[in-house]
């Protein structure tokens, strides 16, 4: 079971990097988009998609953050985060790997806009982070959800994440995301990987136990009347 999981975060992961990578790459051709709304688009999409596809299969992490943070609000068991967070980062190296052979490296890379703001950069990741995590638990935690609305919830909040902090830092919200692309790029974007390593962990796991701690009790007592 574990093994079929991890290969349906591989997959996931894969499209989940490699479409806005690929797009970045292909917005430079005559006819490609390489606006901040196509990006933000693009990875709004690929999300909603994949959750639609292997949702049901792995619960559609697809981002070491999530899995993280679903892990320390004990939604998730222990033994399975190495497994899952291995195949999200070698889904995202494959991406980044696929774009590379097709169109040379240094596309789909995340680097701040003023990398020495560390703060602010850190600030704006981890915001938005946790807003998409607060969104993941509440609409895959709670019994009642609506099928169709996981995918749709966290892919529109994707999309807002990647426009409201794309021109700070490129609206990364995934370590693997970042990860990825760096390795191929080298230079100024693994020089500033620490950020997208930590800050969306950071904004996840808080979102994870705030979302825990106002949550209404499931037998209706903390309900209001």
């Amino acid at each position: 079971m574990l093994l079929k999981r991890s290969l349906a975060e591989l997959i996931g992961t894969f499209f989940v990097v490699f479409g806005p990578v690929a797009l970045s790459a292909t917005g430079k051709l005559p006819g490609g988009d390489g606006s901040l709304l196509g990006s933000a688009l693009i990875s709004g999409l690929a999300v909603l998609a994949m959750i639609a596809a292997f949702g049901g299969i792995s619960a559609a992490h697809f981002n070491p953050a999530v899995t993280i943070a679903f892990a320390v609000a004990r939604r998730f068991p222990a033994g399975w985060i190495l497994p899952y967070i291995a195949a999200q980062v070698i889904g995202a190296i494959l991406a980044a790997g696929a774009v590379f052979i097709m169109f040379g490296p240094g596309f789909g890379v995340h680097i701040p806009a003023e990398p020495a703001l560390f703060g602010r950069n850190f600030l704006a990741e981890g915001l938005i982070s946790f807003f998409l995590m607060l969104v993941i638990m509440a609409v895959a935690t709670e019994k009642g959800v609506d099928g169709a609305l996981p995918a749709l919830a966290i892919g529109f909040v994707v999309v807002a994440g990647v426009l409201l902090a794309g021109p700070v830092t490129g609206g990364s919200m995934n370590p693997a995301r970042s990860l990825g692309p760096a390795l191929f790029a080298g230079g100024e974007a693994l020089a500033n990987i620490a950020l997208y390593l930590s800050a969306p962990i950071v904004g996840a796991v808080l979102a994870a136990l705030t979302y825990e701690a106002i949550r209404f009790d499931r037998t209706g007592k903390n309900a209001p009347a």
